[in-house]
């Protein structure tokens, strides 16, 4: 009989062949899978809308990118941001820089009572339902008031407040009396025929709150009452190019195409703009240009009654001069400021007791507010009022605006400081914030518009710590215009910039924090935080504000080739995924860093929560000051794709190893256990004058044949993967496998056979209970109880390896945004292919029970006769099974141990935990399987 036969004879040499070789065509197929899903995750995944972040050359700060990079230091000229436009390798260069923080006094907020008197043609004019817009007089309902005919006396509490979603703070509270009625349309005569006014009732004395506010009046709609001014809010701007800009973002960017428009830099004299604005109202507009704006210099200027009323103001203020330039802007619509205004109303009698509780009107900053101009005036409504001025038509472009012109400056323009902390196992990093000095803001202006003093008295200012800090101002330039061209939504840019590789694209694409621990340490429900009034803090919203680099030139002022940009985000004209660019990237970024720039090369990087802890934030009344605790912050965590991708193709590898190497390591223990049914034979073959050599060689031909069939498998499956990989792991296993092999035929070697039987009848073992039969048996053949053993116990290392690898992997691929879809891409193939590397190892150590199958079916046969009842002959079977499981335990447990600590450390006691469970599952398994 050749070798290929008795290989065929040997049913349970060829099971395990068998066996190993599906476990490694499986675990192979499994592994490629795995390792193109995440391949496929990766490459989708990291390269955003840009491919180099270039600034001036600072050193590095490290593998993690601070999100904040218009931060107003400059550093590029236009001559080094045209070089890098000219390079081959140069799709789109795209410029930012900051320009200014910008202070503005928000526009003098009224609460409106409706007292509509109805319509009058007298009053209403030519502004009725004869033209667009308006409602035809016959269709206006009739008089309605919330006021009474008779004047009442009232209280009005006017506050603001503001959080920074941790701590509320209150900015002011002002009280104003006085008595309110229904008004009324008196008739006068006057030279030339009779004149229509409205009124208010007798006896009543209006409300007057502390200047700068006004007082009250009653017109054709509602009773205004002038409210305390609203407090100080600072803003950003940012300054881009337009037509690269559009290039960069695509289709998002679309609301940059007003300000390709801009006129050029000698044609934005704030003097002409306004006195082109003020024109408008000498030669009359109609109500369909009023509703899209009169065209200036082909852009439809929706908002220009804001700004020529702020023109107006400024100039009665002496504030703007002969060179004051009017800056395009394209505004952020709504705020992420938390901001509340309310007036609560009461009712009283002339005590000053109150009679009624007429309601709280309230009013917030949110997605109505505009920065530099009004979207719709800031009026809060009496409770139980309706509008009716709508009557007229859509009337909003006709508001005032705001109170006042902005003050443009670059105090605390740049970005936060950060001092580095520790680092976690899965290389996310911790920053400490670096606090500066306090700053005070909520002040009030010391005039009003008409000139008079201010009562300070009549707010709460406010100390924020500043985390920012101040820039060089240059030569002091005149005030500027600001010129409203159209809006911007944040989100819309935060959305085309992608979550995973969320690369900073500047001011405009805000990255908010969470506080997420308090100053203890203690864990917090997430808190979203709010920007300040100041700007001067670590959460920075949108800019309020874009404008182009002449608008920049007005504000700060630059020589024709100053270094004022701050960024240049690049993108290589090469096409394709991150790996397939990488070489022309990396070429783009060299040639970049020879203009003594640094080129940073974002393509294959991803977003990373960081953790920030802030201290210093706040105090108490009597100075003593408090860590706010730790925020939570996006910022880009470098080279993301390359550690995500050579992480856990590491771990799919070892993966693969771990199981195919558990299986070849188990197959031989099984060999071993296997030879000792070969000894009868090996003894007869020697018996007829077969040499040790001769008996050896017929034994490894027998394993040969296997050898040749893993060979085989492994030489079409590395084919078929074309992985070197495959190819490595399916040669260890054939070495593993002919390792085992040679041993095994080592263990034929002849040797004496030293009768076990007790010969003295006082060393009997009483067999008086399964246990102790149980334990005779393991006693008399401890080979095959030790080869069994080290079986089980070396399957339930491997087991604990692969769940170590298993929960490691999170921890593997990292901290990045990146890191969570990529290990979710891999996380099935990965279970599948530990499962199967465990089902392969319990089924190898069945196979490997099974091998004395005979002599425990005749010792049970025999144990029956004696009249051993089938329960005593299972416990039989269990107590052998559990004498092996208590041998194999610690060595479970200790590999299981020793190959987490290896492979994955962080894991390495869950392993531990597998490894004996494994073991003690196995006890179960092999004595119902094994009968």
């Amino acid at each position: 009989m050749n070798a290929v036969q008795r290989f065929i004879r040997s049913k349970v040499l060829l099971l395990t062949a068998a066996i190993l070789i599906f476990a490694m065509c499986l675990s192979v197929l499994v592994q490629t899978q795995s390792q193109a899903a995440l391949n496929r995750t990766v490459d989708q995944n990291s390269r955003g809308l840009y491919d180099i972040l270039v600034q001036a050359k600072a050193g590095s700060d490290g593998s993690l990118m601070q999100p904040e990079i218009a931060t107003g230091q400059g550093g590029v000229s236009f001559d080094q941001l045209q070089k890098i436009r000219d390079l081959s390798g140069t799709s789109v260069a795209a410029p930012i820089s900051l320009v200014s923080r910008v202070t503005q006094n928000l526009e003098t907020p009224r609460l409106e009572a409706m007292d509509y008197l109805g319509f009058n043609a007298g009053l209403v004019g030519t502004a009725t339902a004869g033209q667009p817009g308006g409602t035809d007089p016959s269709k206006w309902p009739e008089a309605q008031s919330v006021l009474s005919d008779t004047p009442k006396k009232y209280r009005l509490t006017a506050s603001a407040t503001s959080s920074d979603g941790s701590s509320q703070h209150t900015l002011f509270k002002s009280t104003a009396e006085g008595s309110l009625g229904k008004g009324k349309l008196v008739e006068q005569q006057v030279e030339g025929g009779n004149s229509i006014q409205i009124a208010g009732p007798e006896g009543e004395t209006g409300i007057k709150f502390p200047a700068p506010a006004g007082g009250s009046e009653h017109n054709l709609f509602n009773l205004t009452v002038a409210l305390p001014m609203a407090p100080e809010v600072t803003e950003s701007v940012v300054a881009v190019d337009p037509v690269s800009e559009r290039a960069l973002l695509g289709t998002a960017g679309d609301f940059l195409a007003p300000l390709e428009k801009a006129p050029p830099a000698d044609a934005r004299s704030a003097e002409a703009v306004g006195q082109h604005l003020e024109s408008l109202f000498t030669t009359g507009i109609g109500m369909q240009e009023l509703e899209e704006g009169p065209d200036f210099l082909g852009v439809k200027l929706k908002y220009w009654a804001p700004i020529m009323t702020q023109y107006q103001q400024a100039k009665r203020n002496g504030q703007l001069t002969e060179d004051s330039q009017a800056i395009p802007l394209i505004v952020r619509s709504g705020t992420s400021l938390d901001l509340k205004y309310s007036v609560k109303i009461e009712e009283i009698d002339e005590s000053g007791n109150v009679v009624k509780e007429v309601g709280t009107a309230e009013r917030s900053l949110d997605k109505d507010y505009l920065p530099f101009v009004s979207k719709s005036p800031f009026a809060l409504s009496w409770p139980g009022s309706t509008d009716y001025s709508k009557l007229l038509g859509n009337s909003a472009n006709f508001s005032r605006g705001l109170y006042s012109p902005a003050t443009w400056s670059t105090n605390f323009a740049s970005a936060p400081k950060y001092s580095d902390g520790s680092t976690a196992g899965n290389g996310a990093e911790d920053k400490t914030a670096t606090a500066g000095e306090w700053v005070t803001v909520n002040r009030l202006p010391e005039k009003s518009a008409n000139g008079e003093a201010v009562d300070q008295t009549q707010r709460n200012p406010v100390d924020e710590r500043a985390y920012r800090e101040n820039l060089e101002t240059g030569k002091k330039l005149a005030t500027p215009l600001a010129m409203v061209y159209g809006t911007f939504d944040p989100a819309a840019v935060q959305e085309a910039a992608g979550d995973v590789n969320r690369l900073p694209l500047g001011g405009y694409d805000p990255t908010p924090m969470t506080l997420i621990k308090d100053a203890q340490g203690k864990d917090v429900a997430d808190t979203a935080l709010k920007p300040s009034l100041s700007a001067t803090g670590l959460v920075s919203q949108s800019a309020g504000a874009i404008t182009d680099y002449y608008g920049l030139a007005a504000a700060r002022g630059y020589e024709k080739n100053a270094s004022v940009i701050d960024a240049v985000r690049v993108r290589a004209s090469a096409a394709g995924s991150w790996k397939q660019v990488q070489p022309e990237v990396d070429k783009l970024a060299a040639e970049i860093r020879d203009m003594g720039l640094e080129a940073t090369v974002v393509a294959g990087s991803a977003r990373e929560d960081a953790n920030i802890f802030v201290p210093g934030y706040s105090k108490d009344d009597a100075g003593k000051e408090s860590a706010l605790g730790t925020v939570q912050q996006s910022w880009v965590r470098q080279n993301a794709a390359d550690a995500v991708a050579g992480s856990l193709t590491a771990t799919n590898l070892t993966l693969l190893f771990l199981t195919l190497c558990g299986a070849a390591l188990l197959t031989g223990a099984s060999t071993v256990s296997y030879v000792r049914l070969r000894r009868s034979e090996a003894g007869t073959l020697r018996a007829m004058g077969w040499t040790q050599r001769r008996i050896r060689s017929w034994v490894l031909e027998e394993f040969a044949v296997g050898a040749g069939l893993l060979a085989v498998a492994g030489i079409v499956l590395s084919l078929l993967s074309w992985n070197v990989a495959t190819a490595i792991v399916s040669a260890s296993v054939l070495a593993l496998y002919l390792g085992a092999a040679f041993f095994a035929a080592q263990q034929l070697r002849h040797r004496e056979v030293v009768d076990q039987e007790p010969q003295h009848d006082e060393k009997l073992i009483a067999v008086d209970s399964p246990l102790t039969f149980a334990n005779r048996q393991l006693s008399t053949h401890r080979f095959n109880a030790i080869s069994l053993a080290v079986a089980v116990g070396v399957f339930g290392s491997a087991v604990g390896g692969l769940i170590a690898l298993l929960i490691d992997i999170p921890r593997a691929a990292g901290a990045s945004a990146l890191s969570g879809l990529a290990a979710a891409s891999v996380a099935l193939p990965s279970i599948v292919l530990g499962l199967s590397g465990v089902a392969v190892g319990l089924l190898l150590t069945l196979v490997t029970g099974r091998f004395e199958l005979k002599a425990k079916r005749r010792y049970l046969g025999t144990l029956q006769a004696m009249g051993w009842n089938p329960d005593m002959l299972g416990q039989v079977r269990f107590f052998e099974n559990a004498l092996v499981g208590a041998v194999a335990v610690p060595l479970g447990i200790l590999g299981a141990l020793g190959i987490g600590l290896v492979l994955a450390p962080y894991a390495a006691l869950w392993a531990a935990v597998a490894g004996l469970v494994a073991v003690l599952c196995w006890i179960p398994i092999a004595t119902k399987v094994v009968k």
